[in-house]
């Protein structure tokens, strides 16, 4: 299902056929390419779970095409969650809050909260505006392996198995922040909130906090939190096929990286939180280095592309140097996947 102008119509026409027989598809949105299935099919939302092989604890996005449609996916919407709505959205910021009855319990994996987006890319949004409910969708990847930026990666990791609208690479290139919202205490004119970051992503911190404080909402921000209310939250996600290795200190001589690597990696589990740790199946002795754009925005557009390339060369190990410059908010989000896609850290 692609062409070099994107989807024809009869392609969409299919994928809006597949979504309303229970079936899921493939989409791209601006953050990385998603797995769909109607939030009113519950046999299309098993099939999500089936075909990534994900278990049921780590719940799944909803994504809407309005503000509208977003407000029926919550038990309320207030005057925080309309301001970043309409701040935010569309674009890479999900809002965690109440759900509502219309959201199952096989999509918060059992918890009171749902997280909703409105994706910016124009085919995602023309998709469920066609489907005319919210669809739920994670990255169109295996669990905990590494998302999928371009069709041609949920090609490679589901071949027939998944119909794909393919339209390039995504624009972002990590999934979108994720951002808890509660109502700490409830005035007669006025609700306190409370925020709380579950994932990192491309909207910061400092952009919520700016568009924030241009209004009268009052609030609180939350460090130590549950990060099981969000997708993604597992030590260990976005894995190669090879084993990934960060290095922290850049001084450290490529000998001592390659003699820490085969005597750390051996002594790692062979699994954690249901994900397969990544690990070599003999003496380490071909690494491959990542490199990276210097700019944290390009960074996170080639992360997951460069993983995937480079793991197709079949190197020992891939290796990625941090630098005293990834210093950003945005590496913040960077890192926030790259250490959950590394099989060790060396510090």
């Amino acid at each position: 299902m692609t062409a070099n102008n994107g989807p024809s119509n009869n392609d969409f026409a299919q994928a809006v056929h597949l979504l309303e027989q229970g079936n899921v598809v493939a989409f791209p949105t601006e953050t990385v390419y998603g797995l769909g299935a109607r939030i009113d099919r519950p046999e299309g939302l098993k099939k999500i779970f089936s075909t990534k092989e994900r278990p049921f604890f780590d719940p799944l996005i909803v994504h809407v095409s309005s503000i509208d449609q977003a407000k029926t996916c919550f038990k309320e919407w207030h005057a925080m969650a309309d301001h970043l709505a309409k701040a935010f959205w569309p674009g890479p910021l999900t809002l965690v809050m109440p759900k509502s009855d219309l959201i199952s319990d096989m999509i918060t994996s059992g918890l009171d909260s749902v997280g909703v987006r409105m994706p910016k890319h124009p085919l995602a949004k023309k998709l469920i505006e066609a489907v005319g409910v919210p669809v739920a969708a994670p990255s169109a990847n295996k669990f905990g392996k590494t998302s999928p930026t371009k069709a041609e990666h949920v090609k490679k990791e589901f071949g027939d198995q998944v119909v794909v609208l393919d339209q390039g690479q995504s624009e972002i290139g990590i999934e979108s922040t994720v951002l808890m919202v509660k109502v700490s205490f409830r005035g007669p004119q006025h609700n306190t909130y409370e925020l709380a970051i579950l994932r990192k992503g491309a909207v910061l911190k400092s952009d919520l906090l700016t568009s924030l404080l241009k209004t009268d909402l009052k609030f609180s921000w939350l460090e130590a939190v549950d990060k099981k209310e969000s997708p993604g939250h597992m030590k260990h996600h976005y894995m190669p096929e090879v084993p990934f290795v960060i290095c922290k200190n850049p001084a450290m001589k490529l000998s001592e990286i390659t003699g820490i690597i085969n005597t750390k990696l051996k002594e790692l589990p062979d699994e954690v939180e249901h994900v397969k740790i990544v690990k070599p199946k003999h003496e380490i002795k071909n690494i491959v280095f990542l490199t990276l754009s210097k700019d944290p925005g390009q960074a996170a557009r080639e992360l997951y592309s460069q993983l995937r390339a480079m793991s197709e060369r079949k190197p020992d190990v891939l290796c990625f140097i941090q630098m005293p410059y990834h210093n950003s908010e945005m590496w913040e989000s960077v890192f926030d996947r790259m250490y959950k896609a590394a099989s060790l850290i060396i510090e």
